[in-house]
């Protein structure tokens, strides 16, 4: 017995007229009757095909044999009539449409079958005239039923997505909502449908979103941001979401929940205050808060201890009475709070003096403290007694500089000008220069950049020189010629000679950039994403309403086919769509992969018949074993679909043979690259390549680049597409990190 939801009914052989074949399950007691019926409904239509039962126990015992597409019954029967053997039918769960032909007429008869369900009722009467509009009313009931399975299997697909999904009317009304669109606002879709958008705000918001946000939608074509919304609760929500109409103008809507982030920023806050709690406690610090103007508003005992001052002495006065009267008269404890604004924290050491007026080596930290909204509320002073330390390594025996001694266990480099631009002291860890520590002492700092960078490190060493700090993003020239994007921050610093220096620290940012890299390219993907639904939706949608008006004005059964292959194409294009944003949920446990091997393994696991694979990788990378397996298996199968069959694999080098297409797997810098032979990809078509359904277009694969895409961008690379050497295709994987 076939069970719901049903495969709609078969096309006739490609070339002959488009037709269907509906078999039509005919019960009536009277035999000689049910052989007219199907003899006129052969000949009235060639796509209907009739099976005969007497009673309804045969009847469904033939629904276990055989997949009909409708059930046509005569009411009165011996055991069972035609609506108990409806009910039964229903009750197997089986939907197809279901004609009550009855020769027993009454209003209450009709009026009980449409009250039960039955999809149509007709009356037998004289002459065959009756056998034509039953036809037509068996093609119409099939095409109809198949047409809606079809649309409830494509909107199937959106309750998958993990991203909620809505569509609204131009009254800003919900069409529909998906599941995950109304579990982030906790209601039921039923609750949801009908209802104006307005529900989801909290009325302070609503006018925003109408003077806003609407306004944006026709003038940018979309709008993407975050706004407050609503539970059904109470409770509010930060959404990420996207909107853009269709041109039926239907409001497209999709929404992510990131609330999860003010929590995280809440239990930042709680850690805050426990950390509060805790440095009352520690005495080895001397910890304490300013206001944004430098003045003291609290601090823990171990400030008590060092600086010698009461509780109620210090509170309200400014830092600078900690430093000696020659700095504080010029100003340079304010210049500290500035940097520290500026660059988020500074370190700071020299000499600080006690309410005493005795004198002490203090190493500090300053770090500028903000609210969740980005207020600045003031600072955080850390400061810490080294008077020892500093005597002892000040020392002419001391056995180490103090810079080397005391910088060179950090993973930055620290680094010391002269009022030339000279190098003076530098860090163990500015060897990731490829220069040893001689090396870099006796060359140029202008030296360690690109010529196109030198002029602005000139700039900000001088400028750090002439205001007190400076900061400088700029990429560093390796021995080897690679280059590694730094962050330098600089301050001046003056000796207790007067001699003025530049003291900084250059931190390597390439975890940062690749940070940056990934998140710009997600977003690229979401946005895509709803570009996509937005656009590709369109035409098959418009299609079926156009068909489907037509059928009902006309009743001519074609716009139903018409209708039904735009369906398919939309279900395809839902389902690609799944597959391809569910790529990026594979990459989450990250670690050392040997790429050859993998590109080996995953070669042997392909139908490659005669091709080739040349491995020359002999680097390791941080990945995803399974993602990069799936992203090789599409490259690989790619090359091979494209550039004819074969099937032989190499370890390290090509060998000579007369295979239609050869792949290679190699190392480029900064990651690795899939190459073939083949007739390659015009270049008119490789920006568009790893768009969902353009390989699809040109006979590829369809979801298979864009897949490959998506697990690149999950992982944080980026991926283009250009010629090979051998004139085919080659694909670039960058911003891998190595092993």
């Amino acid at each position: 017995m076939r069970s719901s939801p049903e495969a709609p009914p078969n096309y006739s052989i490609p070339g002959e007229p488009s037709q269907r074949s509906i078999t039509v399950l005919h019960v009536d007691d009277d035999p000689d009757f049910s052989e007219l019926v199907s003899i006129y409904l052969e000949r009235e239509s060639d796509s209907l095909e009739v099976v005969t039962e007497e009673t309804v126990a045969d009847a469904l015992d033939c629904l276990d044999r055989v997949d009909v597409d409708c059930i046509v019954s005569d009411y009165e029967m011996p055991g069972r009539d035609g609506l108990a053997f409806f009910e039964t039918v229903r009750e197997r769960e089986l939907a197809v449409p279901f004609i009550l032909f009855t020769g027993k007429g009454s209003e209450e008869i009709a009026s009980e079958a449409i009250s039960a369900g039955v999809t149509d009722y007709l009356q037998k009467e004289r002459g065959t005239d009756q056998y034509t509009v039953l036809a037509h009313r068996v093609e119409n009931a099939v095409e109809q039923h198949y047409a809606t399975r079809e649309v409830e299997r494509g909107f199937s697909a959106l309750e998958t997505a993990r991203e909620g999904i809505a569509f609204l009317d131009e009254e800003g009304t919900f069409l529909y909502v998906n599941a995950a669109y109304a579990d982030i606002f906790g209601y039921d879709r039923v609750e949801m449908v009908g209802e104006h958008w307005e529900m989801l705000y909290p009325e302070e918001h609503v006018q925003q979103v109408y003077e806003e946000i609407l306004p944006a939608v026709p003038e940018n074509d979309r709008w993407r941001g975050e706004s407050v919304q609503r539970c059904k609760n109470g409770d509010r929500l930060v959404i990420d979401h996207a909107l853009t109409y269709t041109d039926d103008g239907t409001l497209l809507c999709l929404v992510q929940d990131i609330t999860e982030q003010k929590e995280v920023r809440q239990t930042l806050e709680r850690e805050r205050q426990r950390f509060e709690q805790f440095i009352d406690a520690v005495e080895v610090y001397a910890i304490f808060a300013l206001d944004t103007e430098g003045f003291v508003t609290s601090w823990n005992r171990g400030a008590e201890r060092l600086k010698g001052y009461e509780r109620e002495e210090i509170l309200g006065r400014h830092f600078s009475v900690f430093y000696p009267q020659s700095k504080a008269e010029m100003g340079y404890p304010d210049e500290l709070l500035d940097q520290a604004l500026a660059e988020g924290s500074i370190e700071d050491e020299g000499w600080r003096v006690r309410k005493d007026g005795s004198r002490f080596w203090g190493r500090v930290l300053i770090t500028a403290v903000f609210d969740d909204d980005g207020t600045h509320q003031g600072f955080l002073k850390v400061t810490r007694d080294t008077t020892e330390q500093h005597e002892r390594e000040s020392s002419p025996d001391a056995s180490k500089d103090l810079l080397d001694y005391a910088l060179d266990v950090l993973d930055d480099v620290f680094y010391l000008f002269d009022p030339e631009g000279n190098i003076v002291r530098i860090g163990e860890q500015a060897t990731v220069t490829g220069y040893s520590r001689e090396e870099l002492l006796a060359m140029s700092p202008l030296a360690l950049f690109p010529p196109d960078a030198r002029p602005q490190v000139e700039s900000d060493i001088q400028h750090a020189l002439e205001t007190g700090s400076a900061t400088t993003a700029a990429p560093i020239l390796t021995k080897d010629g690679e280059t590694i994007p730094f962050e330098f921050r600089k301050r001046r610093i003056i000796d207790d000679e007067g001699n003025v220096y530049v003291a900084g620290i250059g931190r390597d940012i390439r975890d940062r950039k690749r940070r940056e890299r990934r998140l710009e390219r997600q977003l690229t993907q979401f946005d895509e994403f709803a570009s996509v639904l937005s656009h590709d939706l369109r035409t098959p949608l418009s299609v079926v309403r156009g068909r489907l008006e037509l059928a009902r004005d006309t009743g001519e059964t074609e716009h139903f086919e018409q209708a039904e292959a735009a369906l398919d194409r939309l279900d395809e294009l839902i389902e690609d769509l799944a597959g391809v944003m569910r790529e990026g949920e594979l990459v989450s446990d990250i670690d050392t992969v040997d790429l050859a091997a993998v590109a080996r393994s995953t070669w042997d696991s392909l139908e490659t018949a005669g091709a080739t694979l040349v491995v020359e990788s002999k680097r390791s990378i941080r990945a995803d074993e399974g993602a990069l397996t799936r992203l090789l298996e599409n490259l690989l199968k790619n090359a091979v679909e494209h550039g004819g069959t074969g099937s032989q694999t190499l370890s390290d080098a090509a060998v000579d043979g007369d295979e239609e297409v050869t792949v290679t797997v190699g190392d480029l810098s900064g990651g690795f690259y899939v190459a073939d032979d083949g007739p390659g990809i015009p270049e008119a078509e490789r920006e568009n390549v790893f768009d969902i359904g353009s390989t699809e277009k040109s006979g590829g694969q369809g979801v298979g680049l864009a897949s490959v895409r998506q697990l690149a961008v999950a992982h944080g690379w980026e991926i283009s597409v250009t010629e090979s050497e051998a004139g085919g295709a080659r694909f670039e994987i960058t911003d891998v990190e190595t092993a």
